[in-house]
């Protein structure tokens, strides 16, 4: 896949209309705050439909109300067009100009993001972990994404009516409905970490050329199934007024060599940990779509030794495209856009 174009209005600090990029390794150059991470943002956001930090109202410049940002991405099959339109609270997505959802986008195009903030996929809380293996399935299955937010749904009325002290009948339809969507939904986790685990082993190994990583999902209710995990904490969770079981509280395992990486990992060893999930991402993303997502890769000397840099920099050139940010280009890079407040402009004398 190759990011042929991105449009944006209103989208964080960024001035530039829009913005053409070529195949090959692409460097985004500047200085800090000049709007390099900003610009992944968007492409990232143009290219999957999922914003980048959290609330949509972030993303919007300061002032405004609105933001757009829109991609053309190049793939097997031809070109795809994706928009996506952002308010407080509300995002609208159109695929080829037909109204869509995020999973719908994930249907004919994707891309992978990797970030220093990355680390916190080890360092960071369960819903950090949770995050990420949510994102990786809802571009790996829309029954996933129809489901994933479907549960959401039922869980928050569900806990409402907790709140409000409303048992017995009432509850009794939401507590089976949200056992039949958890329980699917933790089955479809529990497949995703089985296919995931042994490339994030594979690139870990290869990364760090020692150590054993490993991955599986854990349960919050552990051995026993929803429906009966919920039964046992129903005294616990009437008196908290919450649902205490269930995927929303479920976790993401990592060990090396037997020992939690959360617990007990160096800030090096979650670096690569955390280099290793977003690769094994992209390589079960490259087998969903049979060609690679658009790899963007963030501040690329973050954290990274020279090992693991390399690394990272020959998986950017193995690529078909890689838009590759940092205050310095990377070595060989194709291609040159230098952001100035919020600025895009493609140097001259670089590759088309």
């Amino acid at each position: 896949m190759r990011l042929v174009s991105l449009t944006q209005l209103n989208f964080r600090n960024l001035r530039t209309p829009r913005v053409d990029f070529p195949s090959g390794v692409v460097a985004v150059v500047g200085r800090n705050a000049a709007g390099k991470s900003n610009l992944l943002a968007a492409a990232y956001l143009a290219c999957t439909g999922e914003a980048v930090g959290g609330k949509l109202a972030r993303q919007v410049r300061l002032g405004e109300e609105e933001a757009y940002v829109a991609a053309e991405i190049e793939h097997d099959e031809g070109v795809a067009r994706v928009e996506v339109g952002l308010g407080v609270g509300k995002k609208v997505v159109k695929v080829d100009g037909q109204a869509a959802k995020v999973g719908d986008v994930a249907r004919v195009v994707s891309a992978v993001l990797l970030t220093p903030e990355d680390s916190d996929l080890v360092h960071g809380p369960p819903a950090e972990r949770r995050a990420y293996l949510d994102g990786l399935l809802t571009k790996l299955s829309l029954r996933y994404a129809l489901l994933h937010r479907e549960y959401s749904r039922v869980l928050e009325q569900r806990n409402a009516l907790l709140r409000a002290g409303r048992f017995g009948a009432e509850l009794a339809p939401w507590s089976e409905r949200f056992v039949a969507l958890g329980t699917e939904v933790c089955a479809l986790r529990e497949r995703a970490a089985v296919r995931l685990a042994p490339l994030a082993t594979e690139v870990y190994r290869e990364v760090a050329g020692t150590g054993s990583l490993a991955l599986s999902l854990s349960k919050a209710q552990g051995e026993l199934s929803l429906e009966e995990a919920l039964a046992a904490g129903g005294q616990a969770e009437r008196a908290r007024g919450q649902t205490l079981v269930g995927p929303h509280r479920d976790d993401l395992r990592l060990e090396l060599d037997g020992v939690s990486l959360p617990e007990y990992g160096s800030r090096g060893e979650a670096r690569t940990a955390a280099l290793a999930l977003r690769v094994a991402e992209y390589r079960l993303l490259s087998e969903k779509h049979h060609e690679p997502p658009v790899l963007l890769i963030d501040d690329f000397t973050a954290e990274l030794d020279a090992t693991r840099r390399a690394y990272l920099l020959e998986l950017a050139s193995a690529t078909p495209q890689a838009l590759v940010s940092g205050t310095e280009p990377p070595p060989l890079a194709e291609a040159r856009i230098e952001m100035v407040d919020g600025r895009a402009r493609r140097l001259e004398g670089d590759r088309a």
